[in-house]
């Protein structure tokens, strides 16, 4: 699956710039089954307006600092399903993680040219889960492995 920045529409919310701020940026990415189109919202809150309540197939993420250096930490709710069916929402978002993660750094591509520090940032996906096995934090590379 390749990403296509024609199908990602981006939306910064005030106080929040395509340049700044990176303490507080909240990303919510979500996206349209029917059309393929991804929505990203950068703001100082997540988007939970933009949040399918049935589906929860969104991707949450800010930026947090550890010894003077930003990471970006995203957060992916898999729920209290039973294992098969968190077994498959996992897989889905294990599958599609590197077009979503392709589109939150692509959509705020401004931020990276006007702090290009971050591109050396890491990337970690919290994966919310009841059931243990799916219950984790995942190390999912750097910034620059994600630039288009």
């Amino acid at each position: 699956m390749k990403f296509n920045p024609d199908k990602l529409e981006t939306t910064f919310i005030d106080p929040v710039t395509p340049y700044s701020p990176i303490k507080g940026r909240k990303y919510t990415l979500t996206h349209s089954d029917e059309t393929a189109i991804m929505f990203l919202t950068i703001a100082n809150e997540y988007d939970y307006s933009a949040i399918n309540k049935d589906l929860r197939d969104e991707l949450l993420g800010t930026w947090k600092t550890h010894d003077d250096s930003y990471g970006l930490f995203l957060y992916a709710y898999i729920g209290d399903s039973n294992y098969l069916s968190s077994l498959a929402k996992y897989g889905a978002f294990k599958y599609h993680m590197n077009l979503a993660l392709q589109a939150i750094i692509y959509g705020d591509r401004e931020l990276l040219k006007e702090y290009p520090e971050l591109i050396n940032s890491p990337i970690y996906i919290k994966f919310d889960s009841s059931i243990p096995i799916f219950d984790n934090y995942e190390f999912y590379g750097y910034i620059k492995n994600y630039i288009i």
